[in-house]
């Protein structure tokens, strides 16, 4: 991955960091040991694995399969966008059921949190 590639992820990794904050509350912080320790990208919203993608390319499968296998218990959640384009969700159905998923608009996930039709702890 070249560096202006990396730059961009941090960038993004950032923004929903923002995101959580402003709309939840709360600290959330890059994980700066994910690429040594492999993981998820953000962390501060217990009981959840994040994973950010901000890259031209949809790939949302291949992200998908990455963000379930990096979730370690945990319900996986992945945010992804394009340039110019709104962040969006990737949720399970069935948390036990993590290879179904749905795309949501981030108001939703966040909209779920705050009225705690998901789980956080």
């Amino acid at each position: 991955m070249g560096r202006a590639s990396r730059q961009k992820g941090q960038r993004g990794e950032r923004e929903v960091c923002k995101l959580l904050a402003d709309k939840l509350g709360g600290e959330y912080k890059r994980n700066l040991m994910q690429t040594q320790d492999g993981g998820y990208d953000v962390l501060g919203l217990e009981g959840y694995a994040i994973e950010v993608k901000f890259q031209e390319k949809l790939q949302i499968e291949k992200w998908w399969e990455q963000t379930v296998d990096q979730a370690n218990g945990k319900i996986p959640v992945l945010f992804f966008r394009r340039s110019r384009e709104d962040w969006r969700v990737v949720l399970p159905l069935e948390p036990p059921h993590k290879s179904y998923y749905s795309v949501v608009p981030i108001d939703y996930f966040l909209g779920s949190i705050c009225d705690g039709n998901h789980r956080k702890n």
